[in-house]
């Protein structure tokens, strides 16, 4: 396999555009539905209440009122008190999933063009065919792993009372805590060699090439490995502004798919953002 990659024809290509434009409306209209029911849209107003004090009299009255809008409220979110059930950590797993897909799918798609067009040259070499959504599948799978592995410490927060019902911090140190970590993190080496394999799609698929199906899932798996090695410490950002402060999800979007494209000047965007987070935490405390 040479550099010389042709593009990939006007149909393969709209096939992905499209199949990746449906998984990311999908999955943003699953978030924008949940923002919606807890009041974290920009410019809507949060529903106020205490889930602790409200007692069932007020509650049942207010579900006649709102025609059962608080019921379908409490159906997304973690229970305030006690021990959560499986389906409470299953809906949690699944917000954190389908977070992690809708923030993370755009930031792939120029690897899975390249891999198109890499197809295209194989086909003209009697080589093996491989679809580019394997490789997108693979990608996402490490971060629905992540978003396992994350569900658990968000579960120990809600159990302190680090985090209130509507997953947001209840004290100021907690959100300075974990952006100024956000922001050490952008100074790391280990995120500098996480961040030069995203950059280089071409490079890490010369050196991690393998044929067919299941190789395009691989390919794509391990190199979804290097991005949550380079982002997994932005995610936890959630955690201080608010897991499901839509807002915040949003520019956290456009910041990684503006750090990968940033490899004219990684350093300088890495440090950059990296004192923004540091100064920003500063400020909280």
């Amino acid at each position: 396999m040479n550099n010389q990659i042709p593009k990939a024809p006007l149909k393969d290509r709209m096939i992905v555009y499209v199949g990746v434009a449906s998984i990311i409306l999908v999955s943003w209209a699953y978030i924008i539905g949940m923002g919606w029911h807890m009041g974290t849209l920009p410019f809507s107003e949060p529903m106020q209440m205490d889930m602790k004090t409200m007692d069932m009299d007020k509650m049942d009255m207010a579900m006649d009122n709102q025609g059962g809008l608080i019921n379908s409220l409490i159906t997304w979110m973690p229970p305030s008190q006690g021990a959560w059930l499986s389906s409470d950590f299953f809906l949690l797993f699944l917000m954190w999933s389908v977070m992690m897909i809708a923030m993370m799918t755009p930031s792939i798609l120029p690897m899975v063009m390249l891999f198109t067009a890499i197809n295209e040259k194989n086909k003209t070499q009697n080589k093996p065919y491989a679809s580019p959504f394997n490789l997108l599948f693979g990608y996402l799978l490490s971060w629905i792993l992540f978003s396992l592995v994350i569900t658990l410490p968000q579960y120990s927060l809600h159990q302190a009372e680090l985090l209130n019902p509507m997953m947001e911090p209840t004290h100021a140190y907690i959100g300075a805590l974990f952006l100024i970590l956000a922001g050490l993190y952008q100074f790391t080496p280990f995120k500098d060699a996480c961040l030069s394999v995203c950059q280089s799609p071409l490079s890490f698929m010369m050196n991690n090439w393998r044929d067919g199906n299941l190789g395009a899932f691989l390919i794509g798996y391990k190199h979804g490995f290097y991005c949550v090695g380079c982002c997994w410490v932005l995610m936890l950002t959630l955690f201080a502004l608010g897991v499901m402060n839509i807002m915040w999800v949003a520019i956290l979007t456009i910041f990684v798919l503006f750090e990968k494209l940033s490899y004219k000047y990684p350093k300088q965007y890495r440090y950059i953002t990296g004192v923004i987070f540091i100064s920003w935490g500063l400020f909280l405390i």
